[in-house]
C-alpha cells in the first residue's frame, strides 16, 4: 500500500482561496491538519472480511437494493456507478457501468475499501459522512491528486434517530459533470432512510404528514415514530416541516402537533405549533408478524427469505365472477390441469386471462398451494433467467447474499402462471422447455437439480403459431405449453352483455351506493366495442360509480365521451385495440372485406381496424386465396 502525507504542494493557498467558505474548503483544511498518512493505493479487505461487514449491515443493504438497482439502470449509460458505503466509509456494494467500474478500481473506488475522509482526503463519501450532509466533489476539488479523475455525488442515509448509517454515492469521470446526479443521490438516500424507518419496530405508531394530502404516500412524506405520545424517531422531511432539528426526539408530540390524536388512517387536517396547516394520517402500531422489523437502534437483523414468502404476502382481492359462456371451458381446463396437462390461454390484452387462470387455480387440485404469476414481458432479459430458476449465493455480482429460490421453485405444489409467454427471449425458451420436461430446476451457480411439481398455465396475446413459423418461438415449447388450449373472446363478442354489465356495475359499488343504469345507458354500454376489454370496462364502471352521487340513475349523457361517440362502430375509431386479437372469430367476411377496401394496399391498417394481428389477417387471406375478395386487394408478400 502506497501512502502520501498531505503536503503543502498538494493543497496550495490559491486553491483554498478559490474554494472560498465552502464545505469543500473546510474539508481541505481538515486534511491539511490531519498530520497522518493518507492512503494513495489501499488494499481492499479480504473477501471474508467484506462478507462479514456486509452481514453486519444486512438490513441497510436489503432495504437499499431497490434504489441501487434503479439508480444503476439510470446512470450506467452515462458511464457512472452507484456505490453504497457503511457509516465508516467502507464501500459495501457497487453497480452500474462495467467500463467505469474497471477505471474506478485503479483508484481503489471499489468494495472493501474505506473512503473515510481521514484516509482518502476530501471525497464525496468521506466528506458526506463527516458533515452528515450531501456533497459533490468534482475533479480538482479532491484533496488527493490521484482521485481528481473522479466526479462524485454523495448523500448520507439517516436512521430514525438521526444517526448516519451509510452513504449513497454516484461517481463518474471528471470529464463529465452530471447535473442530475446530486438530486438523484439525495432523493434515493432519503428513500432508503424512509424504508428503514418504515421497517423500524412495527409496534410504534406513525404520524405521516405533508402540506398536501396527495403527498402522503410520496417520497416526500414526513414521518414521526411515536411510543405513546413520545417522539422516538423521524425523517428529515418531518424536521423541515416542523422547523426543528433532531432535538425534537424524546419530546412530546403535543409540543409540535396540536390535534394529532384526532388522526386516523383517513387524511385529515392538523396544525403545527406555529399554526401551519398540514394533512396527516395516523398508522397505529401493530405486533410484527411475517414481515421483518428493524430495531430502533441500528443493529444486525435477520431478513426472512422474501422469495419464500412472497406468494403468502400478496393481497388477494375477490375475483370477478367467471362468465357463464366460459364455465364449460373452465371445467375442461380443470380436468386438464389436474391430469398434469399444460393449459394455454389466448386472447387480447384485457380479455381476462389472469382472472381465468386464478379461477382455474382455485378449482384445481393445486388450490392449497401458491399461485405464482410471472409477466415474461415485464422482466428485463438479463433478469429473467435468475428470476425463473433462482441462483446460489455469490452466483454473480450483485446477487443477494442468501441467493434466490426462483419462481419455479416458489410454485412448487401450486400453479405457475407464465403471462405474456410470447415475449420470452428465444435463448431462454430452451432452458424453460428442459425444466418443464424434466420437472427439475438447476439454479444459476449450482450443480444440483431440484425436483418441482406444479400446475402450468401460460397466456399470450400473440399468435404463437405465426411466431413458430417465423422462427421467433420454439415449436417444441409451443406444443409443450398447449396440451389444452382456451381462447378467451374479447368483450365485444360476449353474449348477454346487458346482464353482465348490470352485474358488474352492482359488484363494483353500484349496489352499495344504491345506483342503477338506465335503459339508454345500458344500451350504449352494451353496444360499445370495448377495445380495452375487461380492464377498460371496469375502469369505466368504477368511474360511473364513484363520480356520481349515491342513489343516482346513470343516463346515457353521463357516459364518457368515447363511448357516446363510438357506439355502433366495429373495432374502429381513435381508441385502437389495446392489443390485437389472435382470431377473426365473430367478424363477418363482409366486415373483413370492407376493412381491406377502406385500407388500400395497407394490410397492417386493415388489421388494426379489425382489432387483429397482421399475421392473423394474412392467414385468413391465404385461406381465401382460391376465392378472392371483391375488393381485389392482394396482400403484400409476407416478410
Amino acid at each position: 500500500m502506497n501512502s502520501l502525507k498531505p503536503l503543502t504542494s498538494a493543497t496550495p493557498q490559491d486553491t483554498l482561496q478559490r474554494l472560498g467558505e465552502t464545505r469543500i474548503r473546510r474539508s481541505w483544511e481538515r486534511c491539511q491538519a490531519i498530520g497522518t498518512v493518507l492512503q494513495i493505493d489501499p488494499d481492499p479487505m479480504s473477501a471474508a472480511d467484506l462478507q462479514t461487514r456486509r452481514e453486519q449491515h444486512a438490513n441497510v443493504l436489503q432495504l437499499a437494493q431497490p434504489e441501487i438497482e434503479t439508480l444503476a439502470s439510470l446512470v450506467a449509460s452515462a458511464q457512472s456507478v452507484v456505490l453504497l458505503a457503511d457509516a465508516s466509509g467502507v464501500i459495501l456494494q457497487e453497480a452500474g457501468s462495467t467500463e467505469f467500474l474497471r477505471k474506478a478500481e485503479k483508484v481503489a473506488l471499489q468494495p472493501g475499501v474505506s473512503w473515510a475522509e481521514s484516509l482518502r482526503g476530501t471525497n464525496a463519501i468521506g466528506t458526506a459522512l463527516f458533515d452528515a450532509a450531501p456533497v459533490r466533489v468534482h475533479g480538482s476539488e479532491h484533496f488527493m491528486e490521484c482521485n481528481r479523475i473522479l466526479s462524485c455525488h454523495a448523500a448520507p442515509i439517516l436512521s430514525p434517530r438521526g444517526e448516519v448509517i451509510g452513504v449513497l454515492d454516484i461517481s463518474s469521470e471528471a470529464t463529465t459533470l452530471h447535473a442530475y446526479a446530486m438530486g438523484l443521490a439525495k432523493i434515493c438516500a432519503s428513500q432508503i432512510g424512509n424504508r428503514v424507518l418504515d421497517h423500524t419496530d412495527t409496534r410504534l405508531h406513525r404520524v405521516v404528514f405533508q402540506r398536501h394530502a396527495s403527498l402522503l404516500d410520496s417520497v416526500e412524506r414526513a414521518i414521526l415514530l411515536l411510543e405513546e405520545d413520545r417522539i422516538v424517531g423521524a425523517n428529515d422531511t418531518a424536521l423541515r416541516l416542523l422547523d426543528s432539528d433532531w432535538s425534537l426526539l424524546d419530546t412530546s408530540v403535543h409540543d409540535w402537533l396540536d390535534n394529532w390524536k384526532q388522526l386516523d388512517e383517513t387524511p385529515r387536517t392538523l396544525h403545527t405549533r406555529g399554526g401551519t396547516m398540514l394533512y396527516g394520517t395516523l398508522r397505529p402500531g401493530r405486533a410484527p408478524r411475517n414481515a421483518y422489523s428493524v430495531p430502533l437502534v441500528p443493529s444486525k437483523v435477520t431478513v426472512p427469505d422474501r422469495q419464500a414468502t412472497r406468494h403468502n404476502t400478496v393481497l388477494k382481492p375477490a375475483l370477478p365472477p367467471l362468465a357463464d359462456d366460459l364455465k364449460s371451458d373452465m371445467q375442461k381446463a380443470v380436468t386438464a390441469v389436474n391430469a398434469g396437462m399444460a393449459v394455454l390461454l389466448q386472447g387480447e390484452t384485457g380479455a381476462g386471462k389472469e382472472i381465468f387462470a386464478r379461477h382455474l387455480h382455485g378449482h384445481s387440485q393445486w388450490h392449497q398451494g401458491p399461485f405464482v404469476a410471472i409477466n415474461c414481458g415485464a422482466l428485463p432479459e438479463s433478469l429473467i433467467e435468475s428470476e425463473l430458476f433462482g441462483y446460489e449465493a455469490g452466483a454473480f455480482t450483485g446477487a443477494r447474499r442468501e441467493g434466490s429460490r426462483g419462481r419455479l421453485r416458489e410454485a412448487h405444489n401450486g400453479v405457475l402462471f407464465l403471462d405474456e409467454i410470447g415475449d420470452m427471449p428465444l435463448l431462454l425458451q430452451t432452458r424453460l422447455l428442459r425444466a418443464l420436461q424434466e420437472r427439475e430446476v438447476q439454479p444459476l451457480g449450482s450443480d444440483k437439480r431440484i425436483p418441482v411439481e406444479f400446475g402450468l398455465i401460460s397466456a399470450t396475446n400473440h399468435d404463437l403459431m405465426a411466431m413458430v413459423e417465423n422462427g421467433s418461438f420454439r415449436a417444441d415449447l409451443y406444443y409443450r405449453l398447449q396440451d389444452f388450449d382456451v381462447h378467451l373472446p374479447p368483450l365485444r363478442e360476449r353474449p348477454g352483455m346487458d346482464k353482465y354489465l348490470c352485474q358488474e356495475f352492482q359488484r363494483l359499488g353500484g349496489a352499495e351506493r344504491a345506483m342503477i343504469l338506465t335503459d339508454t345507458a345500458l344500451q350504449e354500454l352494451a353496444g360499445y366495442h370495448w377495445p380495452g376489454n375487461y380492464r377498460q370496462l371496469h375502469s369505466v364502471l368504477r368511474r360511473l360509480v364513484h363520480l356520481h352521487a349515491a342513489g343516482s340513475a346513470i343516463k346515457a349523457a353521463d357516459l364518457p365521451p368515447e363511448i357516446r361517440t363510438h357506439v355502433g362502430t366495429v373495432a374502429a375509431g381513435p381508441i385502437p385495440p389495446a392489443c390485437p386479437a389472435t382470431t377473426l372469430r365473430g367478424i363477418s367476411d363482409q366486415t373483413i372485406e370492407r376493412a381491406i377496401a377502406e385500407s388500400p394496399n395497407n394490410i397492417s391498417h386493415a388489421a388494426r381496424s379489425l382489432g387483429v394481428h397482421r399475421s392473423t389477417l394474412y392467414r385468413y387471406l391465404r385461406r381465401q386465396a382460391a376465392t378472392p375478395l371483391s375488393s381485389g386487394i392482394a396482400p403484400k408478400p409476407v416478410p
